[in-house]
């Protein structure tokens, strides 16, 4: 059944949103989606990116790369977040966001590796906990480097 840009709206437009209903709108609703992220509103593109990550699925993984490239940083935290509640991330996806240049950003997708769980993340998780500019990341990394 399709899914129309209002439900989606309809689903997010909330102060307290109800992603587990909202996923029930499924892959249809991730072109709309797609395109709340890279319209000009960071609240709706931000939730936007959060209910793809939790639709997941190959169809998500364009949505989470616009919303990790998002110029807003409360754009990027939702991608973080979204990669870490997926159990299909796309593990550069989540390098690069662990590289990126604001430290809530950093910090919301050491979280999402540590969940993600993922071996191919160790080496630039220990290098964040030798080289990142935030003592207390450098902290959480070594953390997350033990349990990959």
């Amino acid at each position: 059944m399709p899914v129309s840009m209002s439900q989606v709206l309809a689903a997010i437009d909330k102060d307290e949103p109800d992603y587990g209903a909202a996923t029930r709108l499924g892959p249809d609703a991730l072109p709309h989606l797609r395109q709340l992220v890279e319209a000009d509103d960071p609240m709706r593109a931000a939730k936007a990116a959060h209910l793809a990550g939790l639709i997941g699925g190959a169809q998500a993984a364009p949505v989470l790369e616009l919303a990790a490239a998002h110029r807003d940083p409360t754009v990027r935290v939702a991608a973080a977040h979204a990669l870490g509640a997926g159990t299909d991330t796309p593990t550069s996806l989540l390098e690069r966001l662990l590289d990126d240049r604001d430290v809530g950003v950093r910090k919301v997708a050491l979280r999402a590796a540590k969940t993600a769980k993922r071996s191919q993340l160790r080496n630039k998780v220990s290098e964040m906990a030798k080289d990142d500019p935030d003592e207390y990341l450098r902290e959480v990394a070594r953390d997350v480097a033990k349990g990959l």
